[in-house]
Formats: C-alpha cells, structure tokens, sequence
C-alpha cells in the first residue's frame, strides 16, 4: 500500500531552492512546489520533496535569489491589436510628423502584401512641435497604400488621403456621436480621427481573417509568456470595432495551441443573447467569456475624460461621455440580470460616478449575485465615491504605467487640467485598499507595453521616468512589492471569478508560475523594474525559459 501511495503522489515536475511567495497572506517558508498534469500538487517543505520525487519527475534547481511565485494576470489588454503591436511598426521614439512618415514608409517596404500599413504609438505632445499630424505628411511617402496610425492613448488615429478614400471620409461625412473628424478651414478632413470617429476608418483597417487573428494572438501569447503572464482578461469592444476573436482562439484552444487563459469580454451593447451562447459555445479552462465591456468617457489631457465639476484650465466643461449616459442604467441592468459582469472604462470621476450608480441601481433591482463588475482605469475618483467601490464589491481594474503619462513629470497635464485637490485623488490605489476595494492590475496594452514589472515600478514609486517628483507624486498612495503583486495575480484572478484556480500556488489549483531572476520582495525600486522572468510554466509544463 505503501508503494502505491508513493507512487500516486509522483510529481511531474518539482521546482525547489527558489524564494516562493505562495501569495499574499499565504506562509512565506515554502521550499518546493510540486506539479502533477495541469494542477499544483503539493507546496511544501523541504523534508517532504522526496514523497512527491520518482523517477520520471523533472527537477527545475533554482536558487534563493531567485522568485517562484504565481503567474502574472493583466487584467486589461486589448489582444488583438496588442498581436499587432508586436507585429507593426512602432513610432513612440520619433520627435516629428515627418520622422513618422519616414519610419512607416520604411517599414511599408517589409510587408508588400499587406494592403493596409498598420502602426502604434505616435503623440504629438512628445513631439518638438506639438501640433497634430495631417494626411499630406504621410501622402509624401506614402500615397498607394492606405496607412493608419493609432497614437499612444489609443483614442486617436492619423490615416492618409488613401485611407480616407477607401473609407469614404470626405468633406461631407458627419462627425460620428461622441467623435471627431478633425478638419481643414475648408471643412476638408486633415487625416486626424478623434475617439469614435477613428471606428469609421479602423472598421475596414483592422478587418482579418481568421488565420491573421491567430497570428495577432499567437505573437501576444508569445510576448506573455517572457514577461511571465500566463492569463489576461481582454477587453473587445474599441470605438464601434468588435475585435472579436472566439473561432481563432477556440481553434487555438482545441488545437493545443494556446498557452496562456484568456478572459474575453464582449460588448455591453451588443446582442447579449449571443453573449450567452458564445460563453457556452467556447467555455473552456483556458477560454472563457466572462464580462461584457464600454466606454463610458475618454481621456483627461484631451479633456474627454467626464468630471464632477469642470476642468481647472478649462472651466467652461466637465468634459465629456462616448456615450448616451441614460441608457448606461439599462444596460447595466440586463448584463447584471443575466449574471454578465460588466467592465466600464471611465477615467473622470465624473464617469466613476456614473458607473457605480449604474451598478448599485442594477443591485438593488436584482440583488447581489456572483457577478464581478468592473470599473477599467479610475484614474480620478472623488473622494466620496472611493468607499463605494467596497460597499458594491465593484473592482478597480488600474494599469499604473498611465500614471507616468508623459516622458517628463513637468509636462504633465493632470494638475494644470484638476488642480491641486483634485489631483490627490489620481490613481487613488491605496485609498481603495485600504476601504476594503478590490483592485485588479494590467497594462492596458497596446497603449504601452505588456511588461509587468514597469506597471509594478509605478505602483511602488509613482515617479515618472525623470524620476520626479521627488518621493513620489500623491506618495500616499504608494504601495508595497507585495501588494502590487497580489493585484497583478489574485486580484485580477478574481475580477474573471478564478481566484479558486489562479492567482496564488495553492494545491489544486493550476500550475501557472513563474521563476524571476531576482527576489522582487528584497528589491530597491530599480531592480524590480529591471527583473526578468527565467522560466514560465503553464498548465504544468514550461513554455518559457532563458
């Protein structure tokens, strides 16, 4: 009986000699996990290795200085077009229009088949002549070709005189609700698309095929494993543009092709029912629909984003909404009813509000149920509605890289645009720990990169890359390595319902860790952000190693 007891507790694979941090709450001595098929079979002590090792167990020997602990979890990602930033050409170091034009053009010659010339990451406030870009820029390198060009919060797109033709945006096409075809004195479009009208042209952009979408994924999922994310939450609805990817990932999925989970989340306009089915249709432990998505407001520097009270430098408005924000409770109200958990971007506190009063009112309504609704970003949340988030169990879904939203603490536009006061309530991340809130950290990719250790380094320093200001900006809403890591594991975990199978190491659940170079619980800020993952496994086998 004895052999056979031995023989049914043989690991697969065993990692031991590493620093583990099981998770948060969770003891801190462990010296080996242990893994059998997909799940985690022990987590233990040393003097019980040798019960779980037998002759077929590989044996990962790691090192003290090293960290074993869950993989990471980035709870907003944009997949399809963060595949494609992976791919496309990428234009954040160029200092002017022309050197935009320049870059793509060169890139354009790599890909002669591909008709539209796709790229990321232009800002024209990074620019020595701040001033937005036109068609005739691009049209002087680039004229047969159709190219599109999304800046770097994703909520604006630059497209040439042939994009625009095949698109059918000519003088005479009405601006979208909620969005802006920006135009010449004329009232010729200058080849600038503002928030929803940059849907008229990425509609025809970003249609693919199948097989192209499964590139986009395969190259993401690629990406997340050497930066140690083993799941990702991804949000789908962009600006009037469905990227939804179900048939290319479930093929993925059967085919043993997929190495990374992935959450999708629908949109909350669009026909629930199919929602409904599609969830069963591609249910699976590495595929799941789980939320539905929107946005409710744009972005404070260009003043998009909604406030309670008005801009501080512009106090003729408190912004504004992409949306018809009195249908917002319905909405709300059907996906709450149907058990659908919502995702609502909203980064002014004026949006905040508005979606915590959609959710309470779709609560009280239907009472509580098992749902995880989200608010995406809370970049400025008042005072007053902090608290809220715990009450309603609403998770905060934050990416702290946004807060270094510019290369230089100086040019940054969030006091001139809130002023002091308000200001202290930007990324309020400790505020809503410490009320009791849930908070789920991502990236929000393509917008930057999927790199978790640069979203932790904000989390712990709030510093922009001049390293100013000095001890932090609103350094009372600094958090510790620990937390920063529970967020970026369990929290996101549980804003998908899956903290019973991810997000910590714990038996049973699914063996998805990580082996990083160094200890990010004894790090300096510095080193943390410079860590590298050693070894990724998911699923119980790896997938990713140096």
């Amino acid at each position: 009986m004895r052999l056979r007891a031995v023989k049914m507790r043989e690991a697969d694979l065993i990692i031991k000699g590493a620093s583990i941090f099981a998770g948060k709450g969770l003891p801190k001595d462990y010296d080996f996990v242990a893994v059998k098929d997909d799940r985690i079979l022990k987590v233990g002590k040393a003097n019980e290795i040798e019960e779980y090792t037998g002759l077929n167990t590989k044996i990962i020997e790691a090192n003290k200085e090293q960290l074993l602990m869950p993989g990471f979890h980035d709870s907003h990602v944009h997949l399809i077009t963060a595949g494609m930033y992976q791919e496309c050409v990428n234009v954040e170091k160029a200092k002017s229009a022309e050197e935009v034009a320049q870059i793509v053009a060169e890139y354009a010659k790599t890909i002669p088949d591909r008709e539209w010339i796709i790229g990321w990451r232009w800002y024209h406030l990074y620019w020595d002549v701040k001033e937005l870009p036109n068609a005739a820029t691009l049209d002087k390198y680039i004229s047969d070709r159709p190219v599109f060009l999304m800046n770097s919060e994703l909520h604006g797109c630059w497209v040439n005189s042939k994009a625009m033709e095949i698109c059918g945006i000519t003088k005479d096409t009405p601006d979208p609700p909620y969005g802006k075809i920006y135009r010449d004195a004329d009232g010729n479009p200058t080849g600038y698309l503002d928030e929803m009208a940059l849907g008229i042209a990425g509609r025809v952009a970003f249609a693919m095929s199948t097989e192209l979408q499964k590139t986009y994924v395969d190259s993401m999922q690629k990406s997340c494993a050497r930066f140690g994310i083993t799941s990702l939450n991804d949000v789908l609805p962009f600006f009037g543009i469905e990227f939804e990817a179900h048939q290319a990932i479930h093929e993925m999925d059967v085919d043993g092709q997929l190495s990374m989970r992935i959450h999708s989340a629908p949109d909350l306009f669009g026909d629930l029912d199919k929602v409904i089915e599609d969830q069963k249709k591609y249910e699976s432990d590495k595929y799941k629909i789980r939320n539905v998505k929107q946005f409710l407001d744009g972005v404070a520097t260009t003043y998009t984003a909604l406030l309670v009270d008005p801009y501080s430098d512009a106090p003729d408005t408190c912004g504004d909404t992409l949306m018809d924000l009195s249908l917002l409770p319905g909405y709300v109200e059907e996906a709450h009813k149907r058990g659908l958990g919502v995702k609502l971007h909203a980064c002014g506190d004026g949006s905040v509000r508005a979606a915590l009063d959609a959710y309470e009112n779709a609560i009280k309504k239907y009472g509580a149920n098992d749902v995880r609704h989200a608010i995406e970003h809370s970049e400025i949340v008042n005072e007053a509605d902090i608290r809220r988030y715990a009450d309603l169990g609403i998770i905060s879904s934050m990416q702290p890289e946004h807060i270094a939203i510019t290369e230089d603490f100086a040019s940054n536009g969030y006091t001139d645009r809130l002023g002091d006061e308000r200001c202290k309530y930007t990324w309020p991340i400790k505020s809503l720990m410490d009320a009791g809130a849930t908070v789920a950290f991502g990236t929000d990719c393509p917008v930057v990169t999927n790199d978790p250790f640069l979203e932790i380094y904000r989390a712990i320093t709030r510093v922009f890359d001049d390293g100013l200001p000095k001890g932090g900006w609103n350094p009372q809403e600094m958090i510790s390595v620990e937390e920063a890591i529970h967020n970026y594991t369990y929290g996101s975990a549980y804003a998908v319902k899956r903290e019973h199978e991810l997000g910590t190491l714990e038996e049973g659940k699914f063996a998805d860790m990580i082996i990083i170079d160094r200890n990010l619980l004894k790090c300096t800020p510095e080193e943390v952000r410079s860590a590298k993952v050693v070894t990724t496994i998911f699923n119980g086998r790896i997938i990713y190693s140096i």
